[in-house]
């Protein structure tokens, strides 16, 4: 039901004024609210049962579904994310045998101290890194996540840095890759991306990713160290390039 009402005429200057005022918004003068009549205006029952029937229905099927979609959507994406995160590389080196590796840490170190070029070929730098972890497995493995190996990819202008661990016996796969740059005189390694499985990782969000290859950093850090003194290094598809510091 609503209610409308009548506007006040002063019965002085005859002026209209709104039904809540008491005196004329003209003279001044005192209006008589006799005059003022409400109106009642019955609703029609049909307009009455369509309200009702509004205020007890359910949320809109339309924004129902749209929800359900969001979700399914959100649920998709997740799932297709740890899928990729899960699938092992397609460019992950298989495991090499070791027989005799060559020793480039001491190569590394005779480099320092006469010029020298040196060249390794991708298999020979995976060889070496089989024989270098073969005795830190202990410290690589984490409860409930074991070491397997670690292997390298060259490709010109890049290197990525992989290794293999496994959960409960189901391998995961995480890699990083960089470039070699020279300033100021010093090497230095800048991360150009890396993944998680097959799930890509952008540079950016590297710097904060990279803390899952801590434990590989640490066992390699004398060779790390010794890189740093050289004079160049240069990634070619399937091998590198190392010269020794200018004397």
């Amino acid at each position: 039901m609503t209610t409308t009402t009548t506007k006040l005429i002063c019965a002085e200057c005859r002026h209209e004024n709104e039904a809540e005022r008491l005196y004329c918004h003209n003279c001044g003068e005192r209006l008589d609210r006799s005059s003022v009549v409400a109106k009642k205006k019955i609703e029609d029952p049909t307009e009455t049962h369509r309200r009702l029937r509004k205020m007890m229905e359910g949320p809109s099927r339309t924004r129902q579904n749209f929800f359900v979609a969001c979700k399914l959507l959100l649920a998709a994406a997740a799932t297709a994310g740890v899928v990729e995160m899960l699938s092992p590389p397609p460019e992950f080196p298989q495991a090499v045998k070791v027989t005799s590796p060559v020793q480039i840490d001491l190569e590394l170190e005779t480099a320092t101290l006469k010029p020298v070029v040196l060249n390794y070929s991708q298999q020979d730098i995976n060889a070496y890194l089989t024989y270098r972890l073969a005795g830190k497995k202990k410290v690589l493995d984490k409860p409930f996540l074991n070491f397997e190996r670690a292997a390298v990819i060259f490709k010109e202008g890049a290197c990525t840095v992989g290794w293999e661990r496994s959960f409960f016996g189901y391998s995961i796969y995480s890699r990083t890759c960089y470039r070699v740059e020279l300033n100021a005189g010093k090497l230095s390694a800048v991360n150009i991306g890396g993944w998680i499985g097959r799930l890509s990782i952008h540079p950016a969000m590297m710097k904060y990713a990279d803390i899952i290859f801590a434990d590989l950093w640490s066992a390699f850090d004398r060779e790390r160290k010794l890189l740093a003194k050289m004079g160049s290094v240069a990634f070619h598809d399937g091998s590198v390039a190392i010269t020794s510091p200018s004397h």
